[in-house]
């Protein structure tokens, strides 16, 4: 399960044309995270950390 989610994570970036330092600026969520969550060496993110990369990432409920 978190692969799957850092792979949705990493395609979502690339879908808004964001790099990981770009998403860093936007989300207030460190690169380091952001690459762990990506490359599945960081698991089980916050609640808060995933409410700030949607957010970040413009995202929906329904997305």
């Amino acid at each position: 399960m978190a692969g799957e989610f850092g792979a949705v994570l990493r395609r979502l970036r690339e879908k808004a044309g964001l790099t990981q330092d770009e998403l860093e600026r936007r989300s207030g969520v460190s690169v380091s995270t952001i690459r762990g969550l990506e490359t599945g060496k960081r698991r089980n993110p916050r609640m808060t950390t995933v409410q700030q990369l949607a957010d970040a990432l413009a995202l929906r409920s329904e997305d």
